[in-house]
């Protein structure tokens, strides 16, 4: 079963970037940073505490359906963190140096090894940018058995590395450390020129409600058109993976 102490620790981090992601969207890229950020690691922590909680209280007939939830939020945090050390942290260099990656080291361990399992229990596999998941190309054995206890003791493996770094890392993005660095806003331009492409990869029907379903209804992150919020994602594009919507957890304002 969840522990307290972890669970206490997912609330103290989903609290400070629940505190961030409601004021408005900086006009300066290099306040961007930090904020921008901040409403990554709330998707990532509010859907993985969702999955700690739940994961030893489902039944028989809902292992499948909750598995491909689990496996989509595994899955979201390792390409969130491959993406940095492949092209974020490198676009910054050599002026903003950080221990980023030796923090990913902590707990990426657990973590593949918890995706690989829900890959088993599903039969499923995300494509290179993790935007879709597809049948498993190499399964030449039957789906594993579900396991909510496993998911639990796995998540709680990791958890308190994980959390302290998703916290500490928008202080090392702050505007202020960026400018201190010596940064030049070009490498900034350069980034948010190469996130539209991110973005564009984007599967509307997955990864679009998986991130408005995981910020609070005042989120002014992700920057999203008039509408998409509150009509277009609940009514046109929650409705392909809608059975597993149903394990998010409630966003109060």
């Amino acid at each position: 079963m969840p522990n307290q102490a972890t669970l206490d620790h997912f609330e103290h981090a989903r609290a400070l970037f629940r505190s961030v992601v409601v004021k408005p969207e900086p006009a300066n890229l290099y306040d961007r940073q930090s904020w921008n950020m901040a409403g990554v690691h709330l998707v990532l922590t509010e859907s993985m505490l969702s999955v700690y909680k739940q994961a030893e209280t489902i039944t028989k007939e809902e292992e499948e359906t909750f598995a491909f939830y689990a496996l989509v939020t595994m899955a979201g945090v390792i390409h969130h963190h491959i993406e940095e050390e492949k092209n974020y942290l490198p676009c910054l260099e050599p002026e903003f140096k950080s221990p980023i990656e030796d923090e990913h080291h902590l707990f990426t361990g657990p973590l593949h090894e918890l995706e690989k399992y829900l890959m088993d229990v599903t039969g499923l596999e995300p494509n290179e940018t993790a935007t879709r998941f597809i049948p498993a190309k190499d399964r030449s054995t039957s789906k594993a058995p579900y396991d909510g206890k496993r998911i639990t003791a796995t998540i709680e493996q990791m958890a308190q590395p994980m959390l302290t770094h998703l916290e500490q890392e928008i202080t090392y993005l702050s505007g202020d450390n960026l400018r201190a660095c010596g940064l030049p806003q070009s490498k900034l331009e350069t980034w948010a020129e190469y996130e539209k492409t991110i973005l564009k990869d984007l599967d509307p029907f997955l990864g679009l409600v998986f991130v408005v379903k995981h910020t609070p209804s005042n989120s002014a992150w992700p920057p999203l058109p008039p509408g998409f919020r509150n009509v277009v994602v609940p009514l046109v594009f929650a409705w392909k993976h809608r059975a597993a919507w149903r394990y998010v957890p409630t966003q109060e304002r």
